[in-house]
């Protein structure tokens, strides 16, 4: 990205688009920058309902509107809204209080994967398994991958 810090222009956009986010009931989950002449500007929003059109293009127009008026990006950009998608995997605190009670799969560093309810999660372990029975607890240190499953 030339003589651009991909991580501090991350954090300038998510300083700027958190409160847009905050303000259309949503979160930011996290923000993705990639380019040089044209940069893509991804903004990654979770909403406990789900993430929708609506939601998307409301949140793109107001960033968009405040990015013309801040300039925060050097040169042109392209800027995304959008749902995190399931394929995204769980690594974060936030990541996990998201995904508290929703199905997950864990592959553990050791080959081992678990399917199951996450029940809870703390700074070094997730416990899964249904509540109120002993769940099958496992150091996040030791997951190569967590992520949640699709239930139809």
């Amino acid at each position: 990205m030339g003589d651009v810090d991909p991580d501090r222009l991350c954090a300038v956009i998510a300083d700027l688009a958190g409160p847009v986010v905050s303000d259309h009931g949503a979160e930011l989950v996290a923000v993705e920058v990639a380019g040089s002449d044209t940069y893509g500007v991804r903004l990654l929003v979770h909403h406990k309902d789900g993430v929708d059109v609506a939601l998307c293009s409301g949140i793109s127009r107001e960033v968009s509107d405040l990015f013309d008026v801040e300039d925060p990006i050097p040169g042109r950009y392209r800027l995304e809204v959008t749902s995190p998608g399931l394929d995204r995997p769980l690594t974060s605190d936030d990541d996990y209080r998201r995904a508290h009670r929703r199905l997950l799969k864990v592959v553990t560093r050791q080959g081992r994967t678990v399917v199951a309810r996450l029940a809870s999660f703390s700074a070094i372990s997730i416990v899964l398994g249904e509540e109120g029975e002993d769940g099958d607890k496992i150091d996040r240190s030791d997951i190569a991958k967590a992520l949640v499953e699709v239930e139809f």
